[in-house]
């Protein structure tokens, strides 16, 4: 006894409509918008931390940079405000969990943390050379080097800014 649901043949080029199977009627559902879709031109600060990703995603998250996340969180929300589960609580959530792991294979990279941060991100902007230089304080006073990680988040925000402002007309 076959217990799937029958299919209704449709040509190949023919996509499913919205309410075919369920006789749903009403509006199709849009894309969803950003909801704080603030000044996007440039580079903005979610899609610098995807860099940040990328560059030296394989590194644990340490707690200059969930300082610095934490920061790039709050400037993008344009105040000192960040969400209880943002990015910021997560690379924090990270650094007390790598805190406790002994291999550096075990621990939570940058990489699992900022993977689709532009889409984690509930408001974003340009990021500015203010944003930068708040985003580098918070790295290197919560770091116990002096400086901060090469292609970290600091210095992708600096770079995303420099970019930036040569940009402008």
């Amino acid at each position: 006894m076959n217990q799937r649901q029958p299919i209704r043949p449709q040509a190949a080029d023919q996509a499913v409509d919205y309410g075919d199977d369920f006789g749903v009627t009403g509006a199709t559902p849009s894309s969803p918008t950003p909801t704080g879709a603030g000044d996007q031109s440039g580079i903005t600060i979610g899609e610098a931390l995807e860099a940040t990703a990328i560059s030296v995603g394989d590194k644990p998250v340490d707690r200059g940079d969930a300082a610095a996340i934490r920061a790039a969180e709050a400037r993008a929300a344009g105040g000192n405000v960040t969400q209880r589960s943002g990015l910021g609580a997560k690379a924090q959530a990270a650094v007390n969990f790598n805190d406790r792991v002994a291999y550096d294979y075990n621990k939570i990279t940058i990489s699992d943390v900022l993977s689709d941060a532009s889409a984690k991100l509930p408001h974003d902007k340009a990021v500015t050379s203010e944003d930068a230089d708040g985003v580098r304080g918070a790295e290197l006073s919560n770091n116990t080097e002096a400086m901060p990680t090469p292609g970290g988040v600091a210095d992708t925000m600096a770079t995303a800014a420099r970019v930036n402002r040569d940009d402008k007309p």
